[in-house]
C-alpha cells in the first residue's frame, strides 16, 4: 500500500466506477483510503473506519452481522446507501458505530411520483381513461389543488421537496417531524405526537417517515377515521407504518376515500408473483406501483454523490445527516413479525 499503509480506511462493498471513485477519493481530501472487499487484506481490518453498504441487498447486509462487525474494531460510520435503513439488525450495531441513512438523495425523484399519484386521483385520470375506454363520454368530479391542504407526515429529506412542489400548486402545507421545528416551504410543521390534529384539515395526505418502533401501524383505524371522508393518502415510505386490515377496510367502506402506494408489506422473492393478504387492486380507490418511485436513470449517481458528501462530513469531523438512534429501531423486527 505504500504511502498510504497509515491511513483510515473507508471499505465498499462493490466495486466503484474509476470515476466515481475519483469524486469519493476527493470529497474526504484524500484523508482515507478507499478499498472494496477483493482488495482488503486481514491487516487491513483495523484501519476501515468506514463502510458504505446499500441496506436492501442481502449481500451488503451480510457485513453487519455480529460475527462480521467483530472484524472491524474500529469503525466508526456505517452509511447507507439508501434512505432507509430499518432492515439493519441495531440490537447487534455496537453502540460507540453511528448509522446514518442516505437522506436527501431520492427527495427529489420521489416527490414528482407523489403528484404524479396525487393527480392521478385529484383529476380522476385513471377512471377517466377506463370510461373512454368503453366508450363513456362522462366527466368525473375533480380536486382542484390550489387552495387545498397537504400534510406531510416526514418533514425531512423527501418532505421537503414534496412541500416546494405542494406550494408550486398553492397548496397549504402542513408538515410533521421529530422536532416540530419549522421546516422551509411548510406553513406550519408539528412533532408526530401531534400529527392526528392537522391529519383533519388535510386533503392529501403523504407519508415520507422512516419505519421505527414509534411509526410502526402510525396509520391505524383509529388515525383514518380523523381524516376527511375524501382524503388522497400517499405512502412512499413503507409498508408498515400503515396498518394493512385497517386500510384496506377503510378503502371498502369510504369508496370516496383514495390510497396510493408505492411501498408493501409483502415483497416477492426471485421467482415469486407479486401478491398482498388483500386484494387492493380490486378497489377502484387504490393505486399501486413497484416502490419505484426514486428511480429514475440518474438514482444512482444521484445517491452515491450524497453518500460521499455524508462521508466527507465525517472525514472533515463536520454534523452528518441522516444520523439515525438506534433505540428507534430496537423491537422493530418483533412487531413486523407479530403482524405477519
Amino acid at each position: 500500500m505504500g504511502t498510504n499503509t497509515g491511513k483510515k480506511i473507508i471499505l465498499l462493498t462493490r466495486e466503484l466506477s474509476s470515476n466515481s471513485q475519483d469524486k469519493l477519493s476527493s470529497s474526504v481530501e484524500g484523508k482515507c483510503e478507499i478499498k472494496s472487499p477483493a482488495t482488503l487484506k486481514d491487516e487491513d481490518f483495523p484501519r476501515v473506519e468506514v463502510l458504505l453498504l446499500d441496506t436492501i441487498l442481502q449481500g451488503d447486509m451480510e457485513w453487519l452481522s455480529a460475527e462480521s462487525l467483530k472484524r472491524f474494531p474500529n469503525l466508526k460510520l456505517i452509511q447507507s446507501t439508501r434512505a432507509g435503513v430499518d432492515a439493519i439488525n441495531f440490537e447487534e450495531i455496537p453502540s460507540g458505530i453511528l448509522v446514518c441513512g442516505n437522506v436527501g438523495a431520492y427527495g427529489e425523484q420521489i416527490a414528482e411520483h407523489v403528484f404524479g399519484m396525487i393527480l392521478y386521483f385529484a383529476r380522476n385520470i385513471g377512471l377517466s381513461n377506463q370510461l373512454l375506454a368503453k366508450g363513456i363520454w362522462e366527466i368525473p368530479e375533480s380536486i382542484f389543488l390550489k387552495g387545498k391542504t397537504i400534510l406531510v407526515l416526514g418533514a425531512g429529506g423527501i418532505g421537503e421537496p414534496v412541500a416546494k412542489l405542494a406550494t408550486s400548486f398553492g397548496m397549504k402545507t402542513l408538515g410533521v417531524n421529530t422536532s416540530g421545528k419549522s421546516v422551509p416551504d411548510f406553513d406550519q410543521v408539528v412533532s408526530l405526537d401531534k400529527f392526528e390534529e392537522l391529519s383533519r384539515e388535510a386533503d392529501v395526505v403523504v407519508i415520507a417517515l422512516p419505519l421505527t418502533v414509534k411509526t410502526f401501524h402510525l396509520i391505524d383505524d383509529r388515525a383514518l377515521s380523523k381524516m376527511k371522508p375524501k382524503c388522497i393518502l400517499v405512502n412512499i415510505a413503507r409498508g408498515y407504518i400503515i396498518d394493512e386490515a385497517s386500510i384496506y377496510k377503510h378503502l371498502r367502506e369510504n369508496p370516496a376515500f383514495k390510497c396510493a402506494l408505492d411501498v408493501w408489506w409483502h415483497y416477492p422473492k426471485k421467482g415469486e408473483k407479486f401478491a398482498q393478504e388483500f386484494p387492493f387492486f380490486d378497489l377502484p380507490n387504490f393505486l399501486g406501483t413497484p416502490h419505484d418511485s426514486g428511480i429514475v436513470p440518474e438514482t444512482q449517481e444521484i445517491a452515491l454523490l450524497s453518500s460521499f458528501e455524508n462521508i466527507a462530513r465525517f472525514a472533515k469531523d463536520e454534523p452528518l445527516r441522516g444520523l439515525m438512534v438506534g433505540r428507534d429501531y430496537q423491537g422493530l423486527k418483533e412487531l413486523i413479525a407479530r403482524a405477519n
